[in-house]
Protein backbone atom coordinates (compact mmCIF):
# COMPACT_ATOMS: atom_id res chain seq x y z
CA UNK A 1 0.00 0.00 0.00
CA UNK A 2 3.02 2.29 -0.22
CA UNK A 3 1.69 3.97 -3.39
CA UNK A 4 -1.64 4.70 -1.72
CA UNK A 5 -0.08 6.12 1.44
CA UNK A 6 2.12 8.37 -0.68
CA UNK A 7 -0.91 9.49 -2.70
CA UNK A 8 -2.81 10.34 0.48
CA UNK A 9 0.11 12.40 1.79
CA UNK A 10 0.48 14.22 -1.52
CA UNK A 11 -3.19 15.10 -1.75
CA UNK A 12 -3.55 16.67 1.67
CA UNK A 13 -5.16 20.08 1.41
CA UNK A 14 -2.74 22.98 1.75
CA UNK A 15 -3.86 26.47 2.68
CA UNK A 16 -1.02 27.77 0.53
CA UNK A 17 -2.67 27.26 -2.85
CA UNK A 18 0.29 28.32 -4.96
CA UNK A 19 1.22 27.03 -8.39
CA UNK A 20 4.04 25.02 -6.80
CA UNK A 21 1.64 23.33 -4.37
CA UNK A 22 -0.81 22.57 -7.18
CA UNK A 23 1.91 20.90 -9.27
CA UNK A 24 3.08 18.82 -6.32
CA UNK A 25 -0.44 17.64 -5.62
CA UNK A 26 -1.28 16.93 -9.26
CA UNK A 27 1.87 15.98 -11.20
CA UNK A 28 -0.40 14.32 -13.80
CA UNK A 29 -1.87 17.70 -14.72
CA UNK A 30 -0.77 18.45 -18.29
CA UNK A 31 -3.51 20.28 -20.20
CA UNK A 32 -2.19 19.77 -23.72
CA UNK A 33 -0.86 16.22 -23.70
CA UNK A 34 -3.45 14.88 -26.17
CA UNK A 35 -4.71 12.25 -23.73
CA UNK A 36 -8.16 11.50 -22.37
CA UNK A 37 -8.46 13.15 -18.94
CA UNK A 38 -10.43 11.61 -16.08
CA UNK A 39 -11.02 13.39 -12.77
CA UNK A 40 -12.12 11.20 -9.84
CA UNK A 41 -13.85 13.15 -7.10
CA UNK A 42 -12.86 12.62 -3.46
CA UNK A 43 -12.78 8.88 -2.72
CA UNK A 44 -12.21 7.61 0.81
CA UNK A 45 -9.46 5.29 1.96
CA UNK A 46 -11.69 2.24 2.20
CA UNK A 47 -12.55 -0.65 -0.07
CA UNK A 48 -15.03 1.37 -2.08
CA UNK A 49 -12.66 4.25 -2.71
CA UNK A 50 -9.76 1.92 -3.43
CA UNK A 51 -11.40 -0.39 -5.96
CA UNK A 52 -13.76 2.11 -7.61
CA UNK A 53 -11.48 5.16 -7.97
CA UNK A 54 -7.92 4.81 -6.68
CA UNK A 55 -6.99 1.63 -8.54
CA UNK A 56 -8.59 2.75 -11.84
CA UNK A 57 -6.70 6.04 -11.54
CA UNK A 58 -3.36 4.30 -10.96
CA UNK A 59 -3.94 1.80 -13.75
CA UNK A 60 -5.09 4.38 -16.30
CA UNK A 61 -1.95 6.40 -15.62
CA UNK A 62 0.14 3.45 -16.80
CA UNK A 63 -1.37 3.77 -20.29
CA UNK A 64 -0.18 5.95 -23.17
CA UNK A 65 -3.66 7.26 -23.97
CA UNK A 66 -5.30 8.24 -20.66
CA UNK A 67 -4.43 10.40 -17.69
CA UNK A 68 -6.36 10.38 -14.41
CA UNK A 69 -6.33 12.57 -11.29
CA UNK A 70 -7.96 12.18 -7.89
CA UNK A 71 -9.13 15.54 -6.59
CA UNK A 72 -8.56 14.71 -2.92
CA UNK A 73 -8.47 11.66 -0.68
CA UNK A 74 -10.07 11.21 2.75
CA UNK A 75 -9.51 8.89 5.66
CA UNK A 76 -12.70 6.88 5.84
CA UNK A 77 -15.27 7.59 8.53
CA UNK A 78 -18.26 5.23 8.61
CA UNK A 79 -20.48 7.95 10.07
CA UNK A 80 -19.84 10.51 7.31
CA UNK A 81 -21.55 10.96 3.99
CA UNK A 82 -19.79 12.48 0.96
CA UNK A 83 -21.20 15.94 1.58
CA UNK A 84 -19.83 16.02 5.13
CA UNK A 85 -16.24 15.99 3.94
CA UNK A 86 -14.33 19.04 2.78
CA UNK A 87 -14.16 18.56 -0.99
CA UNK A 88 -12.45 21.57 -2.60
CA UNK A 89 -11.96 21.17 -6.35
CA UNK A 90 -9.62 23.46 -8.22
CA UNK A 91 -11.21 25.07 -11.27
CA UNK A 92 -8.21 24.06 -13.38
CA UNK A 93 -9.03 20.39 -12.82
CA UNK A 94 -12.60 20.86 -14.03
CA UNK A 95 -11.34 22.62 -17.16
CA UNK A 96 -8.75 19.87 -17.70
CA UNK A 97 -11.18 16.94 -17.43
CA UNK A 98 -12.92 15.17 -20.27
CA UNK A 99 -14.74 13.03 -17.68
CA UNK A 100 -15.55 13.68 -14.04
CA UNK A 101 -16.45 10.65 -11.93
CA UNK A 102 -18.45 11.14 -8.72
CA UNK A 103 -19.21 8.69 -5.94
CA UNK A 104 -22.89 8.29 -4.99
CA UNK A 105 -24.10 11.68 -3.73
CA UNK A 106 -27.15 11.73 -1.46
CA UNK A 107 -27.61 15.49 -1.23
CA UNK A 108 -29.08 17.72 -3.93
CA UNK A 109 -25.98 18.41 -6.04
CA UNK A 110 -27.71 19.92 -9.06
CA UNK A 111 -26.07 23.34 -8.60
CA UNK A 112 -22.64 21.72 -8.41
CA UNK A 113 -23.20 19.75 -11.60
CA UNK A 114 -24.50 22.83 -13.41
CA UNK A 115 -21.48 24.83 -12.26
CA UNK A 116 -19.10 22.16 -13.55
CA UNK A 117 -20.81 22.25 -16.94
CA UNK A 118 -20.59 26.03 -17.03
CA UNK A 119 -16.86 25.85 -16.36
CA UNK A 120 -16.36 23.05 -18.90
CA UNK A 121 -19.29 22.67 -21.35
CA UNK A 122 -17.65 19.65 -23.00
CA UNK A 123 -17.18 17.59 -19.85
CA UNK A 124 -18.95 14.25 -19.37
CA UNK A 125 -20.30 13.64 -15.87
CA UNK A 126 -20.39 10.12 -14.44
CA UNK A 127 -21.51 8.58 -11.17
CA UNK A 128 -20.29 5.25 -9.86
CA UNK A 129 -22.58 3.06 -7.74
CA UNK A 130 -21.21 0.33 -5.49
CA UNK A 131 -24.10 -0.42 -3.16
CA UNK A 132 -27.90 -0.55 -3.20
CA UNK A 133 -28.94 2.51 -1.19
CA UNK A 134 -32.62 1.73 -1.67
CA UNK A 135 -32.54 -1.74 -0.10
CA UNK A 136 -30.64 -1.54 3.16
CA UNK A 137 -32.01 -4.21 5.53
CA UNK A 138 -33.43 -2.84 8.76
CA UNK A 139 -30.58 -4.29 10.85
CA UNK A 140 -27.95 -2.45 8.80
CA UNK A 141 -26.63 0.73 10.51
CA UNK A 142 -27.33 2.73 7.36
CA UNK A 143 -31.01 1.79 7.26
CA UNK A 144 -31.87 4.67 9.61
CA UNK A 145 -29.20 7.03 8.32
CA UNK A 146 -30.32 6.98 4.67
CA UNK A 147 -33.62 8.85 4.48
CA UNK A 148 -36.15 8.74 1.67
CA UNK A 149 -35.10 12.27 0.72
CA UNK A 150 -31.51 11.08 0.33
CA UNK A 151 -32.66 8.25 -1.92
CA UNK A 152 -34.68 10.70 -4.02
CA UNK A 153 -31.67 13.01 -4.21
CA UNK A 154 -29.54 10.15 -5.48
CA UNK A 155 -31.97 9.45 -8.31
CA UNK A 156 -32.19 13.14 -9.21
CA UNK A 157 -28.41 13.36 -9.27
CA UNK A 158 -28.25 10.29 -11.49
CA UNK A 159 -30.60 12.05 -13.91
CA UNK A 160 -27.97 14.75 -14.44
CA UNK A 161 -25.24 12.26 -15.37
CA UNK A 162 -24.10 11.29 -18.83
CA UNK A 163 -23.22 7.80 -17.65
CA UNK A 164 -23.74 5.60 -14.58
CA UNK A 165 -21.22 2.87 -13.78
CA UNK A 166 -21.81 0.12 -11.26
CA UNK A 167 -20.15 -2.72 -9.40
CA UNK A 168 -22.55 -5.39 -10.67
CA UNK A 169 -25.06 -5.94 -13.43
CA UNK A 170 -27.69 -6.76 -10.80
CA UNK A 171 -27.16 -3.36 -9.18
CA UNK A 172 -27.42 -1.54 -12.51
CA UNK A 173 -30.57 -3.47 -13.43
CA UNK A 174 -32.12 -2.52 -10.10
CA UNK A 175 -31.37 1.17 -10.55
CA UNK A 176 -32.45 1.14 -14.17
CA UNK A 177 -35.90 -0.06 -13.07
CA UNK A 178 -36.14 2.41 -10.18
CA UNK A 179 -34.88 5.28 -12.31
CA UNK A 180 -37.34 4.61 -15.15
CA UNK A 181 -40.24 4.83 -12.71
CA UNK A 182 -39.10 8.28 -11.53
CA UNK A 183 -37.90 9.62 -14.90
CA UNK A 184 -39.78 7.67 -17.60
CA UNK A 185 -39.00 10.26 -20.29
CA UNK A 186 -35.26 10.42 -19.70
CA UNK A 187 -32.95 7.66 -20.94
CA UNK A 188 -30.06 6.65 -18.74
CA UNK A 189 -26.85 4.92 -19.81
CA UNK A 190 -25.39 2.23 -17.56
CA UNK A 191 -22.01 0.50 -17.76
CA UNK A 192 -20.84 -2.46 -15.67
CA UNK A 193 -17.32 -2.04 -14.29
CA UNK A 194 -16.42 -4.93 -11.99
CA UNK A 195 -14.06 -4.58 -9.07
CA UNK A 196 -10.62 -5.81 -10.08
CA UNK A 197 -7.43 -6.32 -8.17
CA UNK A 198 -4.01 -4.97 -9.06
CA UNK A 199 -0.38 -5.34 -8.11
CA UNK A 200 -0.82 -2.01 -6.37
CA UNK A 201 -1.31 -2.86 -2.73
CA UNK A 202 0.37 -6.27 -2.95
CA UNK A 203 3.95 -5.03 -3.41
CA UNK A 204 4.99 -5.96 0.13
CA UNK A 205 2.98 -9.18 0.18
CA UNK A 206 4.79 -11.09 -2.55
CA UNK A 207 5.32 -14.05 -0.21
CA UNK A 208 2.11 -15.88 0.64
CA UNK A 209 2.28 -16.96 4.27
CA UNK A 210 1.12 -20.43 5.27
CA UNK A 211 -0.40 -21.84 8.45
CA UNK A 212 2.38 -23.81 10.16
CA UNK A 213 0.21 -25.27 12.93
CA UNK A 214 -1.81 -28.50 12.81
CA UNK A 215 -5.01 -26.64 13.69
CA UNK A 216 -7.13 -25.70 10.68
CA UNK A 217 -7.79 -21.95 10.66
CA UNK A 218 -11.23 -21.10 9.25
CA UNK A 219 -11.91 -17.42 8.58
CA UNK A 220 -15.03 -15.25 8.52
CA UNK A 221 -14.60 -11.64 7.39
CA UNK A 222 -17.11 -8.87 8.07
CA UNK A 223 -18.38 -6.29 10.51
CA UNK A 224 -21.49 -5.62 12.56
CA UNK A 225 -23.43 -4.56 9.44
CA UNK A 226 -22.95 -8.05 7.96
CA UNK A 227 -23.72 -10.11 11.05
CA UNK A 228 -26.91 -11.53 9.47
CA UNK A 229 -24.71 -13.12 6.81
CA UNK A 230 -22.72 -14.96 9.48
CA UNK A 231 -25.92 -16.01 11.24
CA UNK A 232 -27.19 -17.54 8.00
CA UNK A 233 -24.64 -20.36 8.47
CA UNK A 234 -24.79 -20.56 12.27
CA UNK A 235 -26.17 -24.11 12.22
CA UNK A 236 -23.36 -25.25 9.92
CA UNK A 237 -20.75 -23.64 12.16
CA UNK A 238 -22.20 -25.32 15.23
CA UNK A 239 -22.22 -28.72 13.51
CA UNK A 240 -18.64 -28.59 12.28
CA UNK A 241 -17.41 -27.31 15.63
CA UNK A 242 -18.94 -30.32 17.39
CA UNK A 243 -17.68 -32.70 14.73
CA UNK A 244 -14.08 -31.43 14.53
CA UNK A 245 -13.61 -29.92 18.01
CA UNK A 246 -9.94 -29.11 18.70
CA UNK A 247 -8.94 -29.80 15.11
CA UNK A 248 -10.20 -26.37 13.98
CA UNK A 249 -10.34 -22.77 15.10
CA UNK A 250 -12.80 -20.20 13.75
CA UNK A 251 -11.52 -16.64 13.39
CA UNK A 252 -13.89 -13.68 13.06
CA UNK A 253 -11.97 -10.89 11.35
CA UNK A 254 -13.72 -7.55 11.84
CA UNK A 255 -16.68 -8.48 14.05
CA UNK A 256 -16.54 -9.48 17.71
CA UNK A 257 -19.79 -11.44 17.69
CA UNK A 258 -21.71 -8.76 19.59
CA UNK A 259 -24.63 -6.63 18.43
CA UNK A 260 -25.15 -2.96 19.26
CA UNK A 261 -27.56 -3.91 22.07
CA UNK A 262 -24.99 -6.23 23.66
CA UNK A 263 -26.62 -9.43 22.44
CA UNK A 264 -24.21 -12.23 21.44
CA UNK A 265 -25.97 -14.38 18.84
CA UNK A 266 -22.91 -16.63 18.44
CA UNK A 267 -22.55 -17.33 22.16
CA UNK A 268 -22.80 -21.10 21.65
CA UNK A 269 -19.79 -21.07 19.31
CA UNK A 270 -16.12 -20.86 20.12
CA UNK A 271 -14.19 -18.38 18.01
CA UNK A 272 -11.27 -15.96 18.08
CA UNK A 273 -11.90 -12.30 17.31
CA UNK A 274 -9.42 -10.24 15.32
CA UNK A 275 -10.00 -6.50 15.12
CA UNK A 276 -10.43 -4.77 11.80
CA UNK A 277 -7.56 -2.64 10.52
CA UNK A 278 -7.30 0.41 8.30
CA UNK A 279 -7.47 -0.35 4.60
CA UNK A 280 -3.78 0.53 4.24
CA UNK A 281 -2.99 -2.46 6.47
CA UNK A 282 -5.71 -4.78 5.20
CA UNK A 283 -3.71 -6.92 2.75
CA UNK A 284 -0.86 -7.33 5.21
CA UNK A 285 -3.23 -8.43 7.95
CA UNK A 286 -5.07 -10.81 5.63
CA UNK A 287 -1.77 -12.49 4.77
CA UNK A 288 -0.67 -12.68 8.42
CA UNK A 289 -3.89 -14.43 9.48
CA UNK A 290 -2.81 -17.50 7.45
CA UNK A 291 -6.32 -18.80 6.89
CA UNK A 292 -6.55 -22.36 5.59
CA UNK A 293 -9.88 -21.38 4.06
CA UNK A 294 -12.52 -18.69 4.47
CA UNK A 295 -16.31 -18.78 4.53
CA UNK A 296 -18.18 -16.07 2.61
CA UNK A 297 -21.84 -16.40 3.61
CA UNK A 298 -24.58 -14.07 2.39
CA UNK A 299 -28.13 -13.84 3.60
CA UNK A 300 -30.44 -13.98 0.59
CA UNK A 301 -31.73 -10.42 0.33
CA UNK A 302 -32.18 -7.79 -2.36
CA UNK A 303 -29.45 -5.69 -0.74
CA UNK A 304 -26.92 -8.51 -1.00
CA UNK A 305 -27.71 -9.98 -4.39
CA UNK A 306 -28.04 -6.61 -6.12
CA UNK A 307 -25.51 -4.51 -4.27
CA UNK A 308 -22.46 -6.60 -3.45
CA UNK A 309 -19.35 -7.49 -5.43
CA UNK A 310 -17.13 -10.57 -5.33
CA UNK A 311 -14.10 -8.59 -4.16
CA UNK A 312 -13.60 -10.65 -0.97
CA UNK A 313 -13.18 -13.72 -3.14
CA UNK A 314 -10.53 -11.91 -5.18
CA UNK A 315 -8.68 -10.60 -2.12
CA UNK A 316 -8.46 -14.12 -0.75
CA UNK A 317 -7.71 -15.63 -4.13
CA UNK A 318 -4.70 -13.33 -4.44
CA UNK A 319 -3.28 -15.17 -1.41
CA UNK A 320 -4.35 -18.61 -2.71
CA UNK A 321 -6.88 -18.97 0.12
CA UNK A 322 -9.75 -21.28 -0.87
CA UNK A 323 -13.27 -20.09 -0.09
CA UNK A 324 -16.74 -21.46 0.37
CA UNK A 325 -19.25 -18.80 -0.65
CA UNK A 326 -23.00 -18.43 -0.72
CA UNK A 327 -24.46 -19.73 -3.97
CA UNK A 328 -25.79 -16.28 -4.87
CA UNK A 329 -24.77 -13.25 -6.87
CA UNK A 330 -22.13 -11.91 -6.75
CA UNK A 331 -20.09 -15.05 -6.04
CA UNK A 332 -21.71 -17.21 -8.71
CA UNK A 333 -20.23 -14.83 -11.29
CA UNK A 334 -16.63 -15.47 -10.20
CA UNK A 335 -16.54 -19.01 -8.81
CA UNK A 336 -16.68 -22.23 -10.80
CA UNK A 337 -17.94 -24.94 -8.46
CA UNK A 338 -15.14 -27.22 -7.20
CA UNK A 339 -12.70 -25.65 -9.68
CA UNK A 340 -11.61 -22.37 -8.11
CA UNK A 341 -13.93 -22.25 -5.12
CA UNK A 342 -16.98 -23.83 -3.55
CA UNK A 343 -20.59 -22.64 -3.47
CA UNK A 344 -23.20 -23.60 -0.89
CA UNK A 345 -26.91 -22.88 -0.62
CA UNK A 346 -27.98 -24.74 2.54
CA UNK A 347 -26.60 -26.12 5.81
CA UNK A 348 -25.98 -29.58 4.35
CA UNK A 349 -23.85 -28.15 1.53
CA UNK A 350 -21.94 -25.81 3.83
CA UNK A 351 -21.08 -28.68 6.17
CA UNK A 352 -20.09 -31.03 3.32
CA UNK A 353 -17.75 -28.45 1.77
CA UNK A 354 -16.23 -27.49 5.13
CA UNK A 355 -15.65 -31.16 5.97
CA UNK A 356 -13.91 -31.70 2.64
CA UNK A 357 -11.57 -28.73 3.09
CA UNK A 358 -10.75 -29.70 6.67
CA UNK A 359 -10.00 -33.33 5.87
CA UNK A 360 -8.21 -33.04 2.53
CA UNK A 361 -5.09 -30.87 2.54
CA UNK A 362 -4.31 -31.56 -1.13
CA UNK A 363 -7.84 -30.55 -2.13
CA UNK A 364 -7.48 -27.35 -0.12
CA UNK A 365 -4.23 -26.58 -1.88
CA UNK A 366 -5.65 -27.29 -5.33
CA UNK A 367 -8.71 -25.07 -4.83
CA UNK A 368 -6.53 -22.28 -3.44
CA UNK A 369 -4.04 -22.37 -6.32
CA UNK A 370 -6.88 -22.45 -8.84
CA UNK A 371 -8.43 -19.41 -7.12
CA UNK A 372 -5.08 -17.65 -7.38
CA UNK A 373 -4.96 -18.26 -11.13
CA UNK A 374 -8.60 -17.31 -11.62
CA UNK A 375 -8.13 -14.07 -9.70
CA UNK A 376 -5.08 -12.80 -11.55
CA UNK A 377 -6.00 -14.13 -15.01
CA UNK A 378 -9.62 -13.01 -15.10
CA UNK A 379 -10.23 -10.36 -12.44
CA UNK A 380 -7.11 -8.23 -12.35
CA UNK A 381 -6.00 -5.34 -14.54
CA UNK A 382 -4.92 -7.51 -17.44
CA UNK A 383 -4.44 -5.90 -20.83
CA UNK A 384 -7.98 -6.83 -21.89
CA UNK A 385 -9.58 -5.62 -18.65
CA UNK A 386 -7.67 -2.35 -18.81
CA UNK A 387 -8.80 -1.90 -22.41
CA UNK A 388 -12.38 -2.35 -21.24
CA UNK A 389 -11.90 0.43 -18.69
CA UNK A 390 -10.29 2.70 -21.27
CA UNK A 391 -13.20 2.18 -23.65
CA UNK A 392 -15.55 3.78 -21.13
CA UNK A 393 -13.51 6.97 -21.44
CA UNK A 394 -13.28 7.94 -25.11
CA UNK A 395 -12.53 11.47 -26.20
CA UNK A 396 -15.30 12.91 -28.34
Amino acid sequence: MKNIAELYTRLQVSENNTEEVFQKRYPEYQPNDGKVHILYIAPCLNGSGFYRMILPMLELNKTATHKAIISNLHKWNFFKQFEEYDNPIDKRLIEWANYIVFPPILMDASETFELFRQINPEVELMMDLDTNFHSYPKEHPNSTKITQQMKDNLLSNMAMMDLITGVSEELLNFYTNVYEKHFPQKEIYMEYLPNLISNYGFQKEATIKQNASKTIRIGLIGNISTYKDVLSIKDALAEIQVKHKDKIEIILFGWNGKLANGEEPLNNLSFDFVKSVSFLDYYRRLNELVFDFVLLPLEKSLFNVSGKSFIKYLELGAFAVPVIAAKLPPYVHAIEQEENGLLASNTKEWVAHIDKLIEDKDYRYAIGRSALKNTWRNFSYTTSNLERLKEVFIKN
